[in-house]
Parts: structure tokens; C-alpha cells; sequence
């Protein structure tokens, strides 16, 4: 008897086990995984996370690129595979590992693709002293310099950066200053070619110069200690200034 009661209690720890073992397989966890940026050229781009393709993210020519999606896996997967394939060759054009292991359970990923060649993306440096811009010109319609500024109500102008390159990254510290502390008040950010506030920069256009500066995440007064990686390049109708940063919480 005292031999079948310890095997009785036996099977069940191991009955027990199993089922803990079998509730822990089901589980699930979730990441959320997103992509920014731009896909010049000719061809369409199409984002997968190991074998599944998600065909309603496909990115067209010339257009931006923007996947956000919730991932879920079972909660014993430790990593993933996240790719970019060029659609019309078939051709692998990014491919990034996700360890799951991480706490970090947001992920962000810049990506820009120039006529096949994808852009070596090269975000500044963090210094608590002052913030850090990044720009990256997109327009091989000219080779102008060109100045990049805002401008408030009372028609106050300040600078983001001054003589930026097509086809170069430029690097600029910049502080928001005093006048410019309510952003509430300011609209669109400008480009012109260097040394004028009405020569503009992209087409000869307004319209195609100018961008609303709520959307970029620029500094607010006494901020320190950001760093922004802006990719710019004309679009169908439209400017496109591209945040390749992870927004904050």
C-alpha cells in the first residue's frame, strides 16, 4: 500500500509537471515592431517576420516606407527573423534578427533603399550638452546647398541647419530657442538654397519646400540630450522629411 500510495504521488507531480509544462507552451507574448523610411527607385518592397509575408504593408515606388505591427509568438520562442525583399527580383535587400530575450519589447528599424542600394543610415551621437539633428537630402536634381529653418508668427526665423548637402549626411547641434518655446505656433519647416529665406530649394516650389513641423519631434525649449536622424526627398505631391528615430513613450 505504502509502495502504491508513493507511486500514486509520483504520477501526479509528473501529471502536474506536464500540465504546467503544457500552459507555459501555450502562452503568448507580444512585440511591437516597426519600420521607417523611403524606397526610391522602381521597385516594390515587401516586409516578412520569418516565413509569413504581410502582402497589406507592401511599400510602392517612391514612397515612403512604414510598417508598424503588433507581433505575438509563443512564449518558449527566443527570436525571429524580420526581412525586406525587393518584390520584382526577389532580392533580399535588409534582414535583422529579433532576440526576444530582450526586455526591450518595441522595436524600431530605419530603412531607406536608393535605386537598389540601401542607405547607410548614421545617427548622431547623444550629448546631454545639447541635441543632435541628422540630415540626409535626397534631390539629384541639383547639387545647391541648402538651409533648412522655421519661422514663427511674429516671423522670426531659426535655423536646424545651414549649407546641407544633397546625397551627404550633415550633423548639427541645435538648441530650440527662447522665441521658438511655443511650437503651437509654429507650422512648417523651410528649405531654401543657402543664403535665401525665398529661393526655394526643391522645384523651385514652395509647396514643395516646406513641411509641418508638428509631426517631426523637433526639441522643445531646454530640451538636451536627443538625437534625430531625418531622412528629405520630394515626393509625387508632397515634401517628405522622414523621421528615422524611435519616438519616445
Amino acid at each position: 500500500m505504502i509502495i502504491n500510495i508513493k507511486k500514486m504521488s509520483f504520477l501526479m507531480l509528473l501529471l502536474s509537471g506536464l500540465l504546467a509544462c503544457n500552459k507555459e507552451e501555450g502562452l503568448t507574448k507580444a512585440v511591437s515592431i516597426r519600420i521607417a523610411g523611403y524606397n526610391i527607385g522602381n521597385s516594390e518592397l515587401e516586409v516578412s517576420i520569418d516565413e509569413v509575408a504581410y502582402d497589406k504593408f507592401r511599400t510602392p515606388a517612391n514612397r515612403r516606407l512604414e510598417f508598424a505591427k503588433v507581433y505575438t509568438y509563443p512564449s518558449g520562442k527566443s527570436q525571429a527573423s524580420l526581412r525586406i525583399k525587393d518584390v520584382s527580383n526577389g532580392k533580399e535587400v535588409f534582414q535583422q534578427q529579433l532576440q526576444f530575450s530582450s526586455s526591450d519589447m518595441d522595436l524600431f528599424f530605419p530603412y531607406v533603399i536608393i535605386n537598389g542600394s540601401s542607405l547607410e543610415i548614421k545617427p548622431p551621437v547623444p550629448d546631454p550638452s545639447t541635441n543632435k539633428l541628422a540630415f540626409y537630402i535626397h534631390y539629384p536634381q541639383s547639387s545647391d546647398a541648402i538651409d533648412i529653418f522655421f519661422k514663427n508668427d511674429a516671423g522670426q526665423i531659426s535655423y536646424l541647419a545651414k549649407n546641407v548637402m544633397p546625397s551627404k549626411w550633415t550633423y548639427v547641434d541645435y538648441m530650440t530657442a527662447k522665441e521658438f518655446k511655443d511650437q503651437t505656433k509654429i507650422s512648417n519647416l523651410y528649405f531654401t538654397k543657402t543664403g535665401t529665406t525665398t529661393q526655394w530649394a526643391f522645384q523651385n516650389s514652395e509647396q514643395m519646400s516646406k513641411s509641418p513641423s508638428g509631426s517631426l519631434l523637433l526639441p522643445n525649449f531646454e530640451e538636451k540630450g536627443l538625437s534625430r536622424t531625418f531622412f528629405v526627398t520630394p515626393g509625387t505631391n508632397q515634401l517628405e522629411v522622414v523621421n528615422l528615430f524611435k519616438r519616445p513613450n
